[in-house]
């Protein structure tokens, strides 16, 4: 009777398959369920760090395998491609945002006017003694923003202040932000004010945002104001935003009144 050597199948390759591909739909569910409203932030952000702790010990177990399965020829060197590509698919956020890390300077609150920033109103209620308060950026915050956006700054126009108060609400609106509080110019020479909540467009975080329209002698100036609510690092997402918003300000005041 001839006898035939066990087939070594390797553990670890298998645990390395099972962890990535449990990471990644961990990750959907949570996004479409932060997303949709039905999970709060703090248990998404909790889900979602398991989920990338899981790809990444994942990532680690098919690598250890691949190296086990050269070196004696064990089976399993299939089980750990897939579970190095599932973790790898789960951990491509990761590896964005720490590109983005580097790009961009540390900040969380990114204002057009940093001497006089917007002010909160309904955030900052809501915001009272969190690690992301609603106040203004530190002198530090600013020096960065200043250095790292300087096109981002006041933008004034020879309209009058309930003129570019009706542009700012109506893409407000189509952008699709959450007003939380109104004032609107009762007639030129007047203030306006919009705050609103934006959120991501992949994992829904909300952001608050406000929007100041002030009159001047000649016309009127527009400052806009964004931050984030959670997280140590806006990842360059307010400054995006406030560039976005305003140059579309600039494109439909001189396409309506042309100047």
């Amino acid at each position: 009777m001839l006898l035939r050597p066990l087939e070594r199948r390797s553990r670890i390759a298998g645990w390395s398959r099972w962890l990535g591909a449990f990471a990644v739909p961990v990750l959907i569910i949570v996004t479409i369920a932060h997303r949709s409203g039905l999970m709060p932030t703090e248990q998404a952000l909790v889900l979602v760090g398991f989920a990338f702790g899981f790809a990444a010990v994942a990532l680690i177990l098919a690598a250890i395998a691949a190296v086990l399965v050269w070196h004696d020829g064990r089976f399993g060197g299939r089980d750990a491609a897939i579970g190095a590509l599932w973790a790898v698919l789960a951990l491509s956020p990761v590896a964005y945002l720490a590109v983005e890390w580097m790009d961009f300077p540390k900040v969380t609150d990114v204002s057009t006017d940093v001497v006089d920033p917007p002010l909160y109103r309904e955030a900052a209620i809501l915001r009272a003694g969190r690690l992301n308060s609603a106040r203004s950026p530190s002198p530090e915050e600013r020096a960065r923003i200043r250095i790292s956006w300087p096109e981002i700054v006041t933008r004034r126009y020879s309209v009058g202040s309930d003129l570019l108060f009706f542009v700012t609400r109506r893409l407000v609106e189509e952008e699709g932000w959450t007003v939380t509080e109104m004032v609107q110019p009762a007639g030129d020479g007047e203030r306006g004010r919009i705050e609103a909540v934006a959120r991501t467009l992949i994992f829904g975080f909300e952001d608050d945002v406000v929007v100041r329209v002030l009159p001047e002698p000649s016309g009127s100036r527009i400052d806009l104001r964004s931050s984030i609510r959670w997280g140590t690092h806006d990842f360059g997402r307010n400054a995006r935003r406030i560039r976005a918003f305003l140059d579309e300000v600039d494109r439909r005041v001189v396409a309506s009144y042309g100047r």
